[in-house]
């Protein structure tokens, strides 16, 4: 971890950063966050990624005081104070105030940005991960905003314990009609006949900002990109597979559910968008 926290205002030794008990985002849940990732002391798609953060917070009503460009300076800060390769998280809470889920109790928020040294497997991108759907359905879209990037993260961990127990690198979770969602920190793509397929936000999975990236480097590179319904089944026949996410990038899958995914080697256009999209990260303006 970081040696330096950002806590409501103020820059202070991670080992210090403390919330109340009160606060509703241990309380209830009720809060939203981003993660990112900065490489070379710069962070990527941080526009996206704030633009994301305060769709969510108008959705929720949660009070932000601070602009886009405040926050922006606060997490440029951070990662000069922790080191330029960092994982960032920023997390936003109703704030503390009286016991109760009326959102009206808590007239000011926390915020909370802690950064990490980055630690990738090499191995995933040389051998490919192994991933499995997991039985934990996908919460249902119009019951919990999955659209919202929010602290109810309750869903992918059950799913998460389901990926440890098997032994995977990544779980792939189906929605009530069997649909291909996400993964439990991810986004999930197949290759088809060179055409790249992932599932359809319609299917009840939050967009994540690699995966608008990795469609716009699909389109760039040539490829047919398709957003739309994929089953169980779509996956397992497909002739590469492969998962986003901020931290980890673009992820070959070469095992899925025990079975090899194409000929159980990462794919040719999955190494493609991992070379194109690392080019993007070291080519910030």
């Amino acid at each position: 971890m970081g040696n330096t926290v950002y806590l409501n205002g103020k820059f202070v030794p991670a080992d210090e950063a403390a919330v109340s008990v009160f606060d509703h985002g241990l309380l209830y849940g009720d809060g939203i966050f981003e993660t990112m990732r900065a490489y070379n002391g710069k962070i990527f798609m941080l526009s996206e990624h704030l633009d994301r953060l305060y769709r969510s917070a108008k959705d929720l009503e949660l009070n932000m005081p601070w602009s886009p460009g405040e926050l922006a300076e606060v997490l440029g800060r951070l990662v000069s104070l922790n080191g330029d390769n960092q994982y960032i998280r920023l997390t936003i809470t109703r704030g503390p105030g009286p016991v109760g889920i009326d959102p009206r109790l808590c007239p000011e928020p926390t915020i909370v940005v802690f950064s990490k040294d980055i630690t990738i497997d090499e191995r995933l991108y040389r051998e490919g991960a192994r991933a499995v759907f997991v039985e934990t359905p996908r919460n249902l879209a119009m019951a919990v905003r999955t659209d919202i990037k929010s602290l109810n993260f309750l869903n992918n961990i059950l799913a998460k314990r389901e990926v440890i127990r098997y032994g995977a690198d990544e779980g792939f979770m189906l929605n009530y009609r069997g649909q291909v969602t996400e993964g439990t920190v991810s986004n999930v793509f197949m290759i088809r006949d060179n055409c790249v397929l992932t599932p359809s936000p319609a299917c009840g999975l939050l967009e994540g900002i690699t995966r608008v990236k990795v469609i716009e480097i699909a389109y760039r590179i040539g490829c047919q990109v398709e957003e739309t319904v994929l089953f169980r089944q779509d996956l397992e026949n497909a002739e590469e597979v492969f998962y986003t996410n901020s931290g980890s990038e673009v992820v070959p899958v070469v095992m899925l559910d025990n079975r090899p995914v194409g000929n159980g080697k990462p794919g040719r256009v999955t190494l493609k968008l991992l070379e194109r999209y690392r080019d993007c990260t070291l080519a910030q303006d």
